[in-house]
């Protein structure tokens, strides 16, 4: 996989799960946060905050996935409600996520690996026909642009504009 792409990707996921961190904060009693990505045609997929011993009582965990557990969790979660789901331990830190300060911190914590696959299955669900493990900077970048134009009033692309200048200074 090209490197360009996996920090466009973790950076662009970051910055949006940062937003759900953000909220959570202002609830303190709660200890699991779901951030929604798409709910649509029967299939769900979000990533959602847990600390460990919330997930240890989870059924069927194997031995790998427990051991990648750290105090507090990230999981991305594809599922259409009836016939199971596909979970992934996206990354986790001993530090609750509420802690982070800013949407790169949040992009230290993911793992390529199982980060790729479960966003090539949101690619998939939404329609998305590129595969992230084989495309180029260049032509991930023209898709992404080609489904901004399709999916994004301008309004909106005004202000992602207004957000990415920011962010880069």
């Amino acid at each position: 996989m090209n490197t360009e792409v996996m920090e466009d990707l973790k950076l662009a996921f970051a910055c949006d799960l940062y937003e759900t961190i953000k909220a959570a904060r202002k609830n303190h009693e709660e200890t699991v946060f779901r951030h929604t990505m798409t709910d649509e045609a029967g299939q769900m997929v979000f990533a959602a905050m847990f600390p460990k011993k919330e997930i240890m009582e989870f059924p069927n965990l194997t031995d790998e996935f427990v051991e990648k557990l750290k105090t507090f969790n990230l999981l991305g979660v594809v599922t259409d409600g009836e016939s199971g789901l596909d979970m992934f331990h996206l990354g986790g830190m001993n530090k609750p996520f509420t802690t982070l300060t800013d949407a790169r911190s949040v992009t230290k914590c993911l793992t390529d690996e199982p980060f790729a696959v479960f966003l090539q299955m949101y690619f998939q669900i939404k329609g998305v026909m590129i595969n992230i493990d084989e495309v180029s900077h260049e032509e991930f970048l023209a898709a992404v642009e080609s489904e901004v134009f399709k999916n994004t009033s301008f309004s909106q692309m005004q202000e992602a504009g207004e957000f990415l200048k920011a962010f880069k200074n």
